[in-house]
């Protein structure tokens, strides 16, 4: 009888189901928070105690916090920050698919960033993949109303800032631990938060009652950034990427489910060419 053999593509394959179960855990926990708090009071929450639970864990394993690309992080940090406030904003506004959906436009952001900045080469497959993905996007963005539009607008910006996000954070990488991006992220991004809760105008420091919900949202969160990143280190992008679409229908049928929400036609014809575009792309590469 054969052994079974578990390889990095296996490893990686398991950390990202965990990224997987993490996302989708901290995205309920958002929405539920939004009942009560604000985006930026949510972000508020998750970037403080993200730095306590970091602080002691560092401490305590003695990992060393530096990091070697100070400029790039910051640069780094102010595009999540961006991308992480509209995308936590469009999930107390917007249906749950329809956030996931348009947030899997972000690879095809990340890839013209990259052929415009970065002056990758050009291929076929690619343009394919470009021309399909965003046939995709606008389909999902069909104008219900005028309010419907603006909301799927705010969700896209999101996926585009993440995308020049994730351009950084490959950079980051090369030098700096996890664990030191992962910290300097909550570092960085608390403040911004903060200026957002008073521009706002809502700033609630009564979290007693919801401080399991909001310990379980820094947890899953923490989880997440560090299992997407343990997964692409332990195997190729081509191999554990494309399982994050698996994503969708489950978002959908929680969203479905719990909240009432229905998938349109034109998010699951949409989310279907995007998920296509991006077969394509990494079959061919």
């Amino acid at each position: 009888m054969k052994k079974f053999k578990i390889n990095n593509n296996s490893i990686g394959i398991l950390w990202m189901f965990g990224f997987i179960i993490n996302i989708t855990i901290m995205a309920l926990c958002i929405r539920e928070l939004s009942f009560k708090y604000s985006s930026f009071e949510i972000q508020n929450f998750r970037n403080i105690f993200s730095i306590i639970i970091l602080s002691i864990f560092l401490i305590k394993k003695n990992i060393n916090l530096h990091s070697y690309q100070l400029r790039i992080n910051i640069l780094r940090n102010i595009f999540h920050f961006f991308g992480q406030s509209a995308w936590t904003w469009g999930i107390t506004v917007l249906p749950l698919a329809l956030v996931f959906s348009l947030e899997f436009t972000m690879p095809i952001w990340a890839s013209i960033i990259a052929l415009l900045f970065l002056k990758e080469k050009i291929s076929v497959n690619k343009i394919l993949f470009l021309v399909i993905g965003l046939i995709g996007i606008f389909t999902i963005l069909l104008p219900s109303s005028d309010n419907v539009s603006f909301y799927n607008l705010i969700v896209l910006f999101s996926a585009i800032a993440y995308a020049v996000a994730h351009n950084f954070t490959k950079k980051l990488t090369e030098t700096d631990s996890i664990l030191s991006i992962l910290f300097f992220m909550s570092v960085i991004q608390l403040p911004l938060s903060f200026v957002g809760s008073i521009i706002v105008g809502s700033i609630n420091l009564y979290i007693i009652n919801e401080l399991p919900l909001i310990l379980f949202l820094t947890i899953t969160s923490l989880l997440a950034h560090y299992s997407l990143s343990s997964a692409l280190k332990k195997s190729d992008a081509t191999i554990v990427l494309p399982i994050d679409y698996v994503r969708l229908p489950i978002i959908a049928l929680i969203g479905w489910y719990y909240y009432n929400e229905e998938m349109t036609y034109n998010i699951i014809l949409g989310s279907c060419l995007i998920i296509l575009g991006a077969i394509i792309f990494v079959k061919k590469t």
